[in-house]
């Protein structure tokens, strides 16, 4: 009797052991998982700004390389962040709502903005997220556009379940480098219709050599393109005018 309630103590020390153990261990894993998606994202919103870890020459890279392949100091990732990105809150009027009607934002009362200074306390760019359809998906990035909102900055990809080796090449260095110094003035020229971002199937020349409004698509991935690109046509033109009609306020709180 008396070395079956042992058995049973001891049994229940174990487990209770155990479990004390895991949940520790998970609590310590988590943070720890909250801390990388935090840097992670950092580091897609650098890259987006052109802000690349020291010495690298983005020209330079392999075609196929992503974000997270690029050598990052994490306390240098941190440390940028601080330094030369600034995060806004921008007030959304009713008036501005119906710009986002086809867009898979969640657009509340405020927008989330990201503003990259240089040395003098300038705006160089603005930064924010977009969201779009993909093939099989969701597709999220981060989006940059210069400060007289003329030219997108860069872009990254930091959500997507497109097809390995085809559509998902939009993670890849090759394919975001297109979206270095695109052409988007046509927002303030075209009617709410139409589309001033295109993409066609071969461009000779990046848009960093020669500025165009157009952006090279990824054979054998046309829905997965197609929902990159309404995600820009939507999504920019609801940004391009928030930020345009909040200019002011915006340079006041950096």
């Amino acid at each position: 009797m008396k070395k079956g309630l042992y058995t049973i103590f001891f049994m229940t020390a174990i487990t209770i052991f155990f479990i004390s153990a895991l949940a520790v261990v998970n609590e310590v894993s988590r943070e720890r998982v909250a801390q990388n998606q935090k840097i992670q994202e950092m580091k897609s919103i650098l890259y987006a700004f052109n802000i690349l870890p020291e010495g690298i020459d983005e020209t330079q890279l392999s075609l196929s390389t992503t974000t997270d392949q690029l050598p990052w100091d994490e306390e240098k990732v941190i440390s940028l962040m601080e330094d030369r990105v600034k995060h806004l809150s921008i007030p959304v009027a009713d008036r501005f709502r119906q710009l986002a009607q086809a867009s898979l934002l969640a657009i509340g009362d405020s927008i989330d903005i990201y503003v990259q200074k240089n040395d003098n306390n300038e705006i160089v760019a603005y930064g924010f997220p977009v969201k779009g359809k993909g093939l099989w998906g969701t597709i999220s990035a981060f989006a940059v556009v210069s400060a007289n909102l003329q030219r997108m900055g860069g872009i990254d990809f930091t959500e997507q379940s497109e097809t390995p080796g085809l559509g998902a090449r939009i993670t890849e260095g090759w394919f975001k480098y297109y979206f270095r110094n695109l052409d988007i003035e046509g927002f303030f020229k075209s009617g709410l219709n139409e589309n001033p971002i295109t993409m066609v199937a071969t461009k000779e020349k990046s848009n960093v050599e020669e500025c165009t409004n157009s952006l090279q698509s990824i054979t054998g991935a046309t829905l997965t393109c197609n929902g990159v690109l309404n995600m820009l046509n939507t999504d920019l033109r609801f940004y391009l005018t928030v930020i345009s009609e909040n200019e002011q306020l915006i340079i006041n709180s950096i």
